[in-house]
């Protein structure tokens, strides 16, 4: 019988860190969240990051096992080499530069490896989920921002310059909505959380459809994506409208992915997918309409099997991954 390894990672998100503890047999020993607050600029979020990361490792001693090392998973293009922020990374002010890897070591002498946070869920399906059973896959987290991880013969494709998988930033409509990153009409402009909430209060300008108001107690400061998946459900309207649109505008960007990497399987993760409401089947109905019968005839359209745990197992398995191939 083979002796259990035992892995520490931690996700960055733009909204929330997640960070636990997983075993080679994929059995999580530990896991928890905390508010990110990146508004708060780069300096505090590294600190809340070193925090973390130390109260991770005394939890692995009070577990009584030992984690060879710590993975981070970070938005934004990241260095996996240095361990450095590159660039892109238009959700959290400031991060770009940041040298995540070398500041941690610094701190707990021991191995950091960083990556995107995308790649690293990816590493996470590839290994013990939705994506182990395929060649090729694209995993795509919709939330705060929007990324994916993109597998090619079972190996994570960087890119020449670590930036591969940036979805979030095809752009899909010419001289449309500004994104966060500068640029005009991306997709994430149109489909992260903050533009799903954009979306629901600008149908709401003349009042709330009477479902959706029930769940928000007919105050619209309490609309979060969570609500207004919510109401969704129950049949309101406006919600099923904002639902259906953000499903089409993603069928149709990422129909353009399937055309051109055509890869065996889409697989779907991150705050937004989780919401439910028919979201998958209308994304994977615009994609089938849009792209080529050929590309997409046999391509699965797959819920992560991970859901929000897949960042920080992803992480965790980066030494191992860096060790395996260098």
């Amino acid at each position: 019988m083979s002796t259990l390894e035992y892995y520490a990672g931690i996700d960055i998100g733009a909204s929330n860190i997640k960070y636990g503890i997983v075993n080679s047999n994929g059995e999580i020993i530990f896991r928890d969240r905390k508010p990110a607050r990146v508004d708060k600029g780069a300096v505090p979020l590294l600190h809340l990051i070193t925090n973390i990361a130390e109260n991770l490792l005394l939890r692995a001693s009070e577990e009584d096992v030992t984690v060879p090392w710590l993975g981070i998973g970070s938005p934004g293009t990241v260095d996996n080499l240095t361990g450095t922020i590159k660039g892109n990374s238009p959700n959290i002010p400031d991060w770009v530069g940041t040298k995540i890897s070398e500041h941690l070591r610094d701190h707990l002498n021991m191995p950091v490896y960083v990556d995107n946070d995308a790649n690293a869920m990816a590493l996470a399906e590839l290994r013990f989920g939705a994506a182990k059973r395929f060649n090729s896959a694209v995993c795509i987290t919709l939330g705060t921002g929007i990324g994916s991880g993109i597998i090619l013969n079972k190996q994570l494709w960087r890119g020449n310059d670590f930036s591969a998988g940036e979805i979030g930033h095809i752009v899909i409509e010419q001289n449309g909505k500004k994104c966060r990153c500068g640029n005009n009409g991306c997709l994430e402009a149109y489909c992260s959380s903050r533009a799903i909430l954009d979306r629901t209060r600008e149908k709401c300008r003349n009042g709330m459809s009477e479902i959706l108001g029930n769940v928000l107690d007919n105050d619209l400061e309490n609309l979060t994506v969570k609500k207004m998946f919510a109401a969704a459900k129950k049949g309101d309207k406006i919600a099923l409208e904002v639902v259906e649109e953000t499903g089409t505008i993603l069928g149709a960007g990422l129909s353009g992915v399937v055309n051109l990497l055509n890869p065996e399987a889409l697989i779907f993760g991150g705050g937004i997918i989780d919401g439910g409401a028919g979201l998958l089947e209308i994304i994977g109905a615009e994609i089938r309409r849009r792209s080529f019968a050929a590309a997409s005839e046999n391509l699965r359209i797959l819920r992560a099997d991970l859901g929000n745990d897949a960042g920080f197992i992803g992480a965790g398995l980066l030494g191992e991954y860096k060790t395996r191939n260098g």
